[in-house]
């Protein structure tokens, strides 16, 4: 196990400068090209700190903001420099996958303080906020994004708990450095490629404490006002003044704003399933996020056609349901009902307002398959082959392991970025379990015993068993499908248990 910070290393001053400016000149371009095309700009760098200690806080609506983190990131560390010379006393949290990355870790090697932030594990938490506590204690700078990776439906996700504690604990001040929405509306994560309109901006906002003396002990209720706090105040600075519900819009049906709640009634008989896609996962727009028809509820349904000079359209090849798709710059992308029952044609929303549609209207729909020995009871609703199981080491899987159930237990201190594959099988997901299909072996993973489901990058699940930590690297499967079942039904299962399941938001 790696020792705790405990003091800014020191480090010479050249070669911090010239690591920085070599790994920090591919984040510059990409500013200046957005600076072109986008108008991006940071607002208000007059309100940045003299000095630490302070937290800067960061947000990645989209992927048009990773480049721009990073440039903010490094900017810190070049100011801090010029005021601690031979100094790095400059903490970053970053998604624990990227330490995997060799640019990453060679950008990060003597230059900045790094810690890897594993979704739902507590001692890496804990160690990281230790960390950051030290950090801030010896006047130095901790950075971090609270709400994790870019949303996919331009909505906020929940603020983490690290911000909070250390800025409640430490009473430094946050210095918010955050990108607006337009960076989403740019580049969402279901767009394969940037569009060519847009703007967006990086709002350096004046540093603000949640409280003028540390707390001696911070208590859960401390940390839940202290994260409404931020979350209205990331409202405010990323949706613009209207705030997230100006953003969104109201439903209309025939230009006529609808007041009464929406509801979507599926078909009194489910339709039959639509042939698997030979569409790369990447190439399907905006059907990555709506993997199911929000009118008929059938799975892999949707089209999004783009054709360069005519209208989008969205078309859904179960029902029918044809919906004209918008980009309307400065607000949600916007879906109107061309064609499908006679209650929906003229109805009008916000992409974010369909997906919640969707979201809220979620049932399950059993399949049949082939060579699965079923237990009492149980239904199939997922499969796919070619999926790679890689448990985090150490694992017992990789000391002979010969139970069918997987391990729940780690057998050590958890190794950030230190998973392992062990091939490449077929899931299932079924009412009971997921199953992995090896080629000499089959585990099971019951939905008893998971305590969290996350998402990783673009197609990798992590699924937390007891306290043993799996992923599930799928290939062409649309991955907010797969999180979705398999979130809610560990959650249906540990309601029964008298438990929380934590799963990432969306």
């Amino acid at each position: 196990m790696e020792e705790t910070l405990v003091k800014p290393m020191k480090v010479s001053k050249i070669e911090v400068w010239l690591r920085t400016l070599v790994y920090s000149t591919p984040y510059y371009a990409i500013a200046l090209v957005n600076k072109l095309l986008y108008g991006w700009h940071f607002e208000g760098e007059e309100n940045l700190p003299d000095g630490g200690p302070y937290i800067t806080w960061y947000a990645e609506p989209g992927l048009m903001a990773v480049p721009i983190a990073m440039t903010v990131a490094t900017n810190t560390l070049k100011r801090e420099m010029e005021r601690n010379p031979g100094r790095v006393n400059v903490l970053a949290f970053f998604q624990e996958e990227l330490f995997r990355v060799p640019y990453i870790q060679q950008a990060t090697k003597d230059t900045l303080h790094t810690r890897g932030l594993v979704p739902h594990s507590a001692p890496q938490l804990a160690r990281g906020i230790l960390d950051g506590y030290r950090m801030l204690q010896e006047k130095g700078v901790v950075f971090l994004n609270p709400q994790g990776d870019a949303t996919w439906d331009g909505t906020p996700t929940a603020i983490g708990r690290i911000l909070a504690w250390l800025a409640l604990r430490t009473a430094a001040p946050i210095s918010p450095a955050l990108t607006t929405i337009g960076a989403y509306e740019i580049w969402p994560r279901w767009q394969r490629l940037p569009s060519r309109k847009g703007r967006f901006k990086t709002v350096i906002g004046k540093p603000f404490k949640l409280c003028d003396e540390p707390l001696r002990a911070v208590t859960e209720q401390d940390v839940a006002q202290a994260q409404a706090r931020i979350a209205e105040y990331f409202e405010q600075v990323h949706y613009g003044p209207g705030g997230l519900a100006a953003w969104v819009g109201p439903v209309r049906r025939d230009g006529v704003e609808v007041t009464e709640p929406v509801q979507l009634r599926p078909p009194s008989q489910p339709l039959a399933p639509v042939p698997p896609s030979k569409v790369r996962f990447n190439k399907r727009q905006v059907a990555q996020l709506l993997w199911q028809c929000p009118v008929c509820r059938t799975n892999d349904a949707l089209l999004h056609r783009r054709p360069l000079f005519r209208s989008e359209r969205v078309v859904c090849q179960a029902c029918g349901t044809l919906w004209d798709f918008q980009r309307q710059p400065g607000n949600d992308f916007r879906m109107r009902v061309l064609q499908g029952p006679p209650e929906l044609v003229g109805l009008d929303m916000a992409l974010s307002t369909w997906y919640e549609h969707m979201n809220n209207n979620f049932c399950p729909t059993p399949i049949e398959v082939a060579d699965v020995s079923l237990l009492p009871g149980e239904e199939v609703y997922l499969e796919a082959r070619g999926v790679t199981l890689s448990p985090y080491q150490p694992n017992p899987l990789f000391e002979g392991w010969t139970e069918r159930e997987a391990p729940k237990k780690q057998s050590d201190w958890l190794k950030v970025a230190g998973w392992e594959s062990i091939g490449e099988g077929r899931l299932v997901v079924t009412s009971h379990r997921t199953l992995w299909q090896g080629p000499q072996r089959e585990i099971d993973f019951m939905w008893s015993e998971v305590t969290a489901v996350s998402q990783y990058m673009s197609a990798t699940l992590a699924l937390h068993y007891g306290s043993a930590k799996y992923r599930f690297r799928l290939e062409n499967e649309l991955v907010l499908k797969w999180l979705h079942h398999m979130g809610e039904l560990a959650k249906q299962a540990g309601a029964r248990h008298g438990r929380t399941v934590n799963v990432t938001d969306h």
